[in-house]
């Protein structure tokens, strides 16, 4: 029985590594961008229907 986490005996040549498995996952990349769209949407809501109809501050 082999023992997990045990390094490969000495001389044996390192695995070569999964290329697809080191690739950026692209679900990340739809979650930021989710939240970029939510944060940019919530934005321009706040400005036009808050900010706008309450006209700017006078001093």
């Amino acid at each position: 029985m082999s023992e997990e986490g045990t390094s490969p005996p000495a001389g044996a040549e390192p695995a070569e590594p999964d290329l697809e498995q080191l690739a950026h996952p692209k679900g990340t990349l739809a979650i930021v961008l989710l939240y970029a769209a939510l944060f940019a949407a919530g934005w321009l809501a706040f400005y036009f229907l808050v900010f706008l109809p309450r006209g700017a501050p006078h001093p």
